[in-house]
């Protein structure tokens, strides 16, 4: 499967990994990781464009959480007790995503991106209790850039190394991992605009505005 898909991103590039991860948020047996990783693999060998095989990623996220949220709104209640789904939507799960969503509202839908088997059952549970969608894809937006951009990266930069620690089960940590870093980058980001503000303020003549 991981050969098929790889053969897949090459020969159809940034369409074919929107659309696999349009398929991994519907429940199509793939991992969401091994696509974007796969995607970045592909851009260092081939020569494609990073940024736009990270947008890729991250429309094919937002698209596929999406569908899986219309699937749960659709639905409604029917969603707890649906033949396919109640495997996903297990009591315990439930229990614990309704107590997340009543502490955090649509940030719940953020979380959960990075919490280890809720994340389906969360987006699912988002629609089917009537979460605003305007609510849910602003969350969920702002998530989906992390793996979208940091798995993209990794896969580009790192390759082979990368994929074998996804198959041995590290995803979770490599996902912290470029989590942390893209924060640190951020607020360094945030930092050096506040810094090169104030230094233009200082220089400025008095009585400029």
């Amino acid at each position: 499967m991981e050969a098929q898909i790889a053969l897949w991103i090459a020969g159809f590039s940034y369409p074919a990994v929107f659309l696999l991860l349009v398929l991994c948020g519907v429940g199509a047996p793939l991992s969401e990781e091994l696509v974007v990783i796969t995607g970045g693999l592909v851009v260092a060998r081939s020569g494609a464009s990073l940024p736009v095989m990270a947008l890729a990623a991250y429309l094919g996220i937002v698209a596929g959480d999406s569908a899986l949220y219309r699937i749960g709104r659709s639905l409604g209640p029917k969603a707890f007790s649906h033949p396919r789904l109640s495997k996903m939507l297990t009591p315990a799960r439930i229990e614990l995503l309704q107590k997340l969503f009543a502490r955090r509202g649509a940030m719940a839908v953020f979380l959960a991106r990075f919490l280890p088997g809720l994340r389906a059952p969360a987006f699912l549970l988002a629609g089917a209790t009537g979460l605003p969608y305007r609510r849910f894809l602003l969350a969920d937006a702002a998530a989906a850039w992390i793996p979208a951009m940091g798995m993209t990266w990794l896969g580009f930069r790192f390759g082979p190394q990368v994929l074998a620690d996804v198959r041995g089960g590290s995803r979770w940590l490599l996902i912290a991992a470029v989590t942390v870093a893209l924060c640190v980058l951020g607020v360094r980001w945030v930092r050096r605009r506040a810094a090169m503000r104030a230094t233009r303020v200082a220089r400025a003549p008095v009585g400029e505005p």
